[in-house]
């Protein structure tokens, strides 16, 4: 009775269509993603969103901040942004994938000690439209992948949950056991040309104070790091956000592109510290946008920022090289 009131509710809102619309992706050429939208807050980047067309948006988590353990106020959370009426034109013509994070998941810094973590999963599956038979609806956590294209030009996205799981194994804090052996086995197995791993919280960003991340689990960050050149996966790019700002940087030979705040960024204050660790960021209203050409079977990803006003405020362009992504130039 109560998984039937909670699929009643969110889907009392949700904008059907959104299954048909992924099903039509035969191949990406441009995927826009962001993070960190409070559903209080004004959402002026939809509108924007609209007009760059992308062939998918991802939900990179804190898609909202429902901060609650009480059900009915985490589906009116949800239903919020479902009734913004930019959003709602916005997800009408765009697929969308995603993931969570904290304040999605229940509360700030909540883990997998939640009590209401099962219905939680539940909202956010019926909130993504996902379909009723999926193998996220039987397992534990909400990870998953998808994989469009075809032959040599196939590009799969890879969704990891860093909520569901996370303080309840002490050899895998953050992802857990099972999760892990389903990523190896994703990366293995993958025929894709480009991987992208999506992650709610920064896979490469430093230890940084009041800040989480996957270096807050030194064993985790490890192991994933040595998973890609163990699986062989070619071009990995981390696709993350939580920061409430955004940039793109390689650390240790790997890739990643943070975009956070949709509706909210840090402090003033606090931007000459972050550049520090963040030369090339940005701290505005912001969302990512990733044009992918081919040249035969090579890649090529130019990466754009772009502000409330549709314009770039940052970007970098990167081709993929013996299995590496060499930068070309800036936008």
């Amino acid at each position: 009775m109560i998984k039937l009131i909670l699929f009643t509710l969110v889907l009392s809102h949700a904008h059907a269509g959104n299954q048909e619309n992924l099903l039509k992706v035969s191949q990406l050429k441009r995927l826009a993603f962001g993070s960190c939208s409070n559903q209080k807050e004004p959402q002026p980047l939809w509108k924007e969103l609209s007009k760059d067309a992308p062939d998918l948006f991802i939900h990179g988590g804190d898609n909202i901040y429902a901060d609650t353990k009480d059900l009915s106020a985490l589906i009116a959370s949800w239903n919020a942004l479902s009734s913004l009426s930019d959003y709602a034109a916005f997800r009408k013509v765009t697929p969308v994938i995603g993931i969570w994070d904290d304040h999605d998941f229940a509360l700030n810094d909540s883990d997998g000690h939640l009590p209401i973590k099962k219905e939680s999963k539940e909202i956010f599956l019926n909130w993504m439209e996902e379909p009723l038979d999926s193998p996220r609806r039987i397992r534990e956590g909400i990870y998953t992948s998808h994989t469009f294209g075809v032959g040599d030009r196939r590009i799969k996205i890879i969704l990891l949950d860093n909520r569901y799981f996370r303080n309840l194994d002490k050899k895998a804090p953050l992802l857990g056991e099972t999760q892990w052996k389903w990523l190896e086995t994703e990366l293995k197995d993958s025929p894709a040309a480009i991987n992208f791993i999506v992650s709610g919280v920064s896979v490469l960003s430093p230890k940084i104070p009041s800040s989480d991340g996957w270096i807050n689990y030194p064993t985790e960050h490890k192991r994933l790091l040595q998973l890609i050149p163990k699986t062989a996966a070619k071009g990995v790019v981390f696709l993350t956000g939580d920061k409430h700002f955004s940039s793109i940087f390689k650390r240790d030979g790997h890739l990643e592109f943070l975009s956070s705040g949709l509706t909210h960024n840090r402090p003033h204050w606090m931007i000459p510290f972050l550049q520090r660790f963040y030369p090339n960021s940005t701290h505005e209203l912001n969302y990512g946008i990733i044009d992918i050409s081919w040249t035969g079977n090579i890649p090529t990803l130019k990466m754009a920022i772009r502000n409330r006003t549709g314009k770039t405020s940052f970007g970098e362009t990167y081709t993929l090289k013996a299995n590496s992504w060499i930068p070309i130039s800036p936008l």
